[in-house]
C-alpha cells in the first residue's frame, strides 16, 4: 500500500482531529497521505430541528458512504457521532482518548446575573441545566438551541443579547490549545480571543456523564479492506476502545443515540473502572441514576461498619483559622466546604475542590467553583489546565498537615482530636472500617491497634496512600464514597 485517502469533516475542530490521526498513522506508514475534506448534512443544517429532520448520524453518514464506495480508505470521527449499531460493511479502531468531561463557558459580562441563558442543541445537556443549581449560584437556568462549530458558538453567544453561556466539550478545547496552531494559527488565534471572553465550569463526571465514547477519536475504515485493517490495529488505543464500547453498550441498553438525554461515561482509577450514567431511559421514559463499579470489588457484608452514621460521628473539632495570606487572584484547591472568610475566597482566580460534597456546600455560599477533583484525589485529572494562565494552585487544608501534597499549604483550620462517645463505642464494635482521612485512620489505630488486621476502605486520594503504607493494597478496598462502602459492606 503506496498511498492513502484519509476522510473527514472541514470545521477546525475536526482538521486538528484528522492531523492527529495523521500523526499517528505516519508512526506505521511511511507512504503518501491525501486529505479531503467535506461538509456533512449536520455542518451545512444549522436549524434547530436539525437532528429530527435527518435522524442520528448526520455527521457521519455521509462520509461514512464514501468509504464504503471505496473513495476513500480512512474516516477520521468524533467516536460520539457514530451509530450506536453495529456498522454492516464497516468498522473503527480508536486514538486514545482525551478528557471527555463537558465545560460549561458563561460570559464574564453574564457572571453577576441571577438567571442563565445556556445555549445546546444536545438534549442531555438540556436535562442537566435541571441539575445545575446546585453546582452554580444561580437561580434558574433556561436553555436554547444552538449549531455550528466552535468558534460560531462562541461567536454567537457573545453577540447574543440573550444568551449567556454554552456547553463545550473539554476535550475539544483542550485539542485546540494543544494542536490548533499549528493546523490553522488564524483560526486558533479567532478561537482563543473568543475563549478568553468566558468564565470555565468543568463538570464532575460522577454528576453529569458525558456522551458515550466522548473524548475519543474514531478511526473507521472497510471490513474488506485488509490492509488498512492491520496498519489501523497497529495504532489502536485498546483500553480507550474497550471503555468506550462499553459506554455505547450501555447507551444502547437505554435506547442509543445522542439525541437522548443520556449522559454514560466510564472513569478509570487505581486498577477499577466505575461508570456513570444518568439521563431517561427510552423504553421506559422514565430518569434514572447509575454508578456501577466495573471490576470486581473484595466486599464482605458485615454486621457493624465504622462510620455506623455519619450524623453522629465526631473524631475531631475543626477550628477555623483566618487565612494568612491573601487570596486576590491565586488558583485555589479547596477540601472542605466550611470558612471563615468566603469574601476573600470569591477573589481567588480559579477554584477547584476535592469532591462534590464539597463542591455543593461553597455553591451554597455564592461561590463559583471551577472545577472537582471528584473524589478520586490529586493524581486524578490535572486541575492546572494548559489553557490557565496560571498554572500554580495552593491546597487550603488544616494546619500542620504533614501529608504529602503536589500543592503548598494554605491552612485555613487547627485539627483537634475530640472522639464523643457514639464514635468511640462504634471503632470498638466495627468489623469493617471506612477511612475518610489518614487522620482519622492514625487516630483510630492508637486506641485500638487490631484494626490493622481488620477490614478497611477509603477514597482513591492520599487518605490511600497513606493507609497504604500500614495496610497492604490486596488488603484495602478502595471506594468512591461512605455510601458506597455502606452499599457493599453492611448486611
Amino acid at each position: 500500500m503506496k498511498e492513502l485517502i484519509i476522510s473527514s469533516r472541514e470545521s477546525f475542530l475536526a482538521k486538528i482531529q484528522t492531523n492527529l490521526a495523521i500523526q499517528k498513522i505516519k508512526t506505521r506508514f511511511k507512504g503518501k497521505i491525501i486529505t479531503k475534506y467535506s461538509s456533512t448534512i449536520g455542518d451545512k443544517d444549522n436549524s434547530s430541528k436539525a437532528w429530527e429532520k435527518h435522524g442520528f448520524g448526520i455527521f457521519t453518514n455521509s462520509l461514512t458512504k464514501e468509504l464504503i464506495t471505496k473513495n476513500v480508505n480512512i474516516v477520521v470521527h468524533s467516536f460520539k457521532d457514530l451509530p450506536v449499531k453495529n456498522l454492516n460493511k464497516t468498522s473503527f479502531i480508536c486514538l486514545e482518548r482525551e478528557d471527555p468531561r463537558d465545560v460549561v463557558l458563561i460570559k464574564h459580562s453574564s457572571l453577576k446575573k441571577n438567571r442563565l441563558v445556556i445555549a445546546t442543541s444536545s438534549p442531555r445537556r438540556k436535562y442537566y441545566l435541571r441539575l445545575l443549581k446546585n453546582f452554580l449560584p444561580y437561580q434558574r437556568f433556561k436553555s436554547t438551541t444552538i449549531r455550528g462549530n466552535v468558534q460560531t458558538r462562541l461567536k454567537n453567544i457573545l453577540e447574543s443579547n440573550k444568551n449567556d453561556g454554552v456547553f463545550v466539550a473539554k476535550a475539544a478545547i483542550d485539542r485546540i490549545f494543544k494542536y490548533g496552531e499549528k493546523v490553522d494559527s488564524k483560526e486558533y488565534k479567532k478561537f482563543k480571543f473568543l475563549f478568553n471572553k468566558f468564565e470555565k465550569i468543568i463538570l464532575p463526571l460522577s454528576e453529569f456523564p458525558s456522551a458515550a465514547a466522548q473524548g475519543c477519536i474514531a478511526l473507521e475504515y472497510r471490513k474488506d479492506d485488509l490492509k488498512t485493517e492491520r496498519l489501523l490495529k497497529k495504532i489502536n488505543h485498546i483500553p480507550s476502545l474497550e471503555d468506550c464500547s462499553m459506554e455505547r453498550k450501555y447507551l444502547a441498553k437505554w435506547g442509543g443515540g445522542c439525541t437522548l438525554d443520556i449522559g454514560v461515561t466510564i472513569e478509570n482509577f487505581l486498577d477499577k473502572k466505575v461508570l456513570f450514567a444518568k439521563g431517561r431511559d427510552a423504553h421506559t421514559k422514565k430518569y434514572f441514576k447509575e454508578k456501577k463499579y466495573l471490576k470486581k470489588i473484595n466486599s464482605k457484608k458485615v454486621n457493624n461498619i465504622f462510620p455506623a452514621q455519619l450524623s453522629k460521628y465526631q473524631m475531631f473539632k475543626r477550628e477555623l483559622l483566618d487565612f494568612s495570606i491573601k487570596l486576590d487572584n491565586k488558583n485555589l484547591l479547596l477540601t472542605r466546604g466550611e470558612y471563615k472568610e468566603t469574601k476573600s475566597i470569591k477573589k481567588a482566580s480559579y477554584i477547584a475542590t476535592s469532591g462534590v460534597s464539597t463542591w455543593k456546600k461553597i455553591n451554597q455560599k455564592g461561590i463559583l467553583i471551577n472545577s472537582s477533583l471528584d473524589g478520586f484525589g490529586e493524581n486524578y485529572r490535572n486541575i492546572e489546565d494548559h489553557y490557565k494562565g496560571k498554572k500554580f494552585f495552593f491546597k487550603v487544608t488544616y494546619k500542620g498537615n504533614s501529608i504529602k501534597s503536589k500543592y503548598p499549604i494554605i491552612s485555613h483550620y487547627n485539627l483537634i482530636p475530640s472522639i464523643n462517645e457514639f464514635t468511640i463505642d462504634n471503632l470498638f464494635l466495627a468489623e469493617s472500617f471506612y477511612w475518610m482521612s489518614f487522620s482519622a485512620f492514625n487516630l483510630a489505630i492508637q486506641l485500638r491497634p487490631d484494626i490493622l488486621n481488620k477490614r478497611n476502605s477509603c477514597g482513591p486520594g492520599q487518605t490511600y496512600y497513606q493507609i497504604s503504607k500500614f495496610i497492604p493494597i490486596e488488603n484495602l478496598n478502595v471506594y468512591l464514597n461512605y455510601e458506597d462502602f455502606k452499599k457493599y459492606e453492611l448486611k
